[in-house]
């Protein structure tokens, strides 16, 4: 019997000063189960910590390690294993049982954290990496630093071109770091910033200087300086420069919403041309052609569904590759590429699907609807018919099979509603407490998606937003953007039957092969993950039908409040008892926003100790210097958010 070995890639963090002052020094944490047999890979369990701790973005580091291993030995057992069963853990520093040359300076030049980005890229389909030819961007914000002390040092944005298995990697620039100034300067977040950019029709007709080069930290004031001048011109503007410098203003949203959108549509324009003029001077360097090649983004820009579309449509290339986890959700999956990269060299591997998440059976369905027992009218099996009349009715709690991995709802922690209606939006963004301009997304039969959007290839992980074609757009308003695009997802039976069969009933009764589709969580929490917190939230959101592994769940009565709160069990091993951390390793009581700071620069960390006297004089003397070379950008920023 062949071995197989088991491995365990984490993206987490562990200190204990750190844990104590909730400072992030890694976001999105995650780990990963695998397994390798001769050189198969197979990875078998994902787990982002923000579905157990219920903290969006999770970044709070383990204080200590026992804490991390118990966390471990919790979720192994999900998966029937032991500690003791893991031959191997890497990623993380004080649990990894292996050599440095998998984590630190795997390519001298080279940052990690954009290595294991490329990573997800080019082998979401080994078979891909070693026949065809792929391009692939990891363009994100700027790295963590836990294995890369010296950031400051490497350049941080990296691309690769792959022909046949013969890969070269280089640096790149990356516009990602100019959305992290967009999303500090409006106060939201990136993806309400993109929806209001293409909802809101006014525009800026303003001086616009040459886009900076922004390949590393080191250039971020350069980047900023850029940044700042075309937000003040905005800023700036009245009503009575309507015509002059902007146009098509916009009643139907207020006229600071109009002026963020102007400023959106600028970084977007200039984000697509700096990744443009890029991926030219690749194709001229490696005389590519384009329809022979695949492209690949990852990093957190790549969640830019607009962008990745227009660069497809711009260059139509082959296809387009990329994993469900593009933002730093997906660093587990990337240090595990790159571990099995280099212990096999030559290996197989597909991440085949999103579901790789949290799974139940029907027993547990069947126990957990017991409990709420006298808040449920009836359970019964599934009724595709059925669900069809619920759909069209209102929406529905869609909750199937494993967990999808990533930020983005594909189908099986989902709300669902009727496409053909512009109020099915409309209910959808009032559960989820959004703007009425929020967008909602069409899960989309594949074989039918060209006859409806003009995409090119599939779209199986939402990463795309496309033009709907003309004559269908009165057809579907609900999932219409307000500039006529739809961030589409593409489904086949293989992906997830239960789904697609039931939008191919929708389809047979409507003429309509879609369904909307958005994820299934509350304003500002991760994606629901159980199955009792997607009755509560039913409950609290007085939607009356819920499918649990295709048991219709139809509840009492729920205007009535319930008295049924939730706890995540999982947070506990975040949240521990530090009243003498101070005493021991912050003894001459930095605030939190000088740890902040500290933990921020790596080379104050390489250099410096918070036990020292001498070492906490020199670092307060250095953060007082850069806190007043960054009051004016903080000034702008705050007199902004004010307005």
């Amino acid at each position: 019997m062949k071995k197989k070995t088991y491995f365990l890639s984490i993206y987490a963090h562990i200190g204990e000063l750190e844990a104590a002052y909730k400072i992030v020094r890694r976001h999105d944490q995650c780990m990963a189960l695998w397994y390798i047999i001769e050189n198969k890979l197979t990875l078998v369990r994902y787990w982002e910590f923000e579905r157990l701790s219920g903290i969006k973005n999770h970044g709070i580091s383990f204080s200590n390690i026992e804490n991390a291993k118990k966390f471990i030995i919790d979720l192994l057992s999900e998966e029937g294993l032991k500690l003791e069963d893991i031959d191997n853990i890497i990623g993380t520093p004080g649990l990894e049982t292996i050599s440095d040359k998998f984590s630190l300076n795997t390519k001298n030049s080279l940052t990690y954290h954009s290595l294991c980005h490329l990573y997800t890229g080019l082998f979401i389909d080994s078979s891909i990496f070693y026949k065809e030819k792929i391009l692939c961007l990891a363009l994100d914000a700027g790295p963590d630093h836990v294995l890369d002390l010296d950031v400051w040092e490497k350049d941080n944005y990296l691309a690769a071109y792959v022909n046949k298995g013969v890969m070269t990697t280089f640096s790149v620039d990356s516009p990602a770091i100019l959305w992290a100034f967009l999303r500090e300067y409006c106060n939201m977040q990136e993806g309400t910033l993109m929806a209001l950019g293409n909802a809101c029709l006014a525009k800026a007709n303003i001086s616009i200087s040459a886009l900076p080069k922004i390949f590393s930290l080191k250039d971020r004031n350069e980047a900023y300086k850029w940044f700042i001048n075309i937000a003040e011109q905005i800023n700036s503007l009245t009503e009575k420069d309507e015509g002059i410098l902007f146009e098509n203003l916009d009643l139907r949203f207020s006229f600071s919403e109009n002026k963020t959108s102007m400023l959106v549509k600028i970084i977007q324009t200039c984000s697509v041309m700096m990744i443009e003029k890029t991926i030219c001077k690749i194709i001229d360097r490696f005389n590519i052609s384009p329809s022979e090649v695949y492209l690949s983004l990852v990093g957190g820009f790549a969640l830019n569904c607009p962008a990745n579309a227009q660069l497809m449509n711009i260059f139509k290339f082959k296809g387009f590759k990329a994993p469900p986890v593009v933002n730093d959700s997906g660093m587990a999956l990337g240090i595990g590429l790159i571990y099995a990269h280099l212990t096999l060299n030559k290996f197989e591997f597909s991440l085949d699907n999103a579901y790789y998440g949290r799974k139940y059976n029907n027993k547990e369905v069947l126990k957990q609807t017991n409990s709420f027992n006298n808040l449920i009218e009836k359970v019964e099996k599934v009724n595709y018919d059925k669900i069809v009349s619920d759909i069209i009715d209102n929406p529905i709690v869609w909750f199937d099979g494993s967990a999808e991995i990533g930020p983005r709802a594909l189908g099986h922690r989902s709300l669902l509603a009727d496409p053909r209606y512009l109020e099915s939006k409309d209910k959808l963004n009032d559960i989820k407490q959004r703007q009425w301009w929020r967008p909602v997304a069409p899960i989309v039969l594949l074989e039918f998606v060209h006859k409806w959007f003009n995409l090119i290839g599939d779209s199986p992980f939402m990463l795309q937003a496309v033009d709907v074609i003309d004559s269908k757009k009165d057809k579907i308003p609900a999932v219409c953007h307000l500039d006529k695009t739809a961030r589409i997802q593409t489904i086949t039976s293989k992906d997830s039957s239960k789904l697609y069969e039931v939008i191919q009933c929708f389809y047979k009764k409507t003429g309509v092969p879609m369904l909307c589709n958005t994820s299934l969580n509350a304003k500002d929490e991760p994606i629901i993950d159980t199955l009792e917190r997607a009755i509560l939230f039913a409950l609290e959101k007085n939607i009356k039908i819920v499918y649990l592994n295709g048991y219709r769940i139809q509840l009492r009565n729920t205007i009535k409040k319930h008295s049924i709160s939730y706890k995540r069990t999982k947070l506990d091993y975040f949240i521990k008892n530090n009243t003498l951390i101070d005493i021991k390793l912050n003894p001459y009581n930095l605030a939190r926003e000088e740890l902040v700071a500290y933990f921020s620069d790596p080379r104050l960390m390489k250099k410096y100790d918070l036990t020292k006297y001498k070492d906490v004089c020199i670092i307060r003397r250095h953060l007082n210097i850069e806190k007043k070379q960054n009051s004016i950008r903080m000034q702008t920023m705050l007199s902004n958010v004010r307005k």
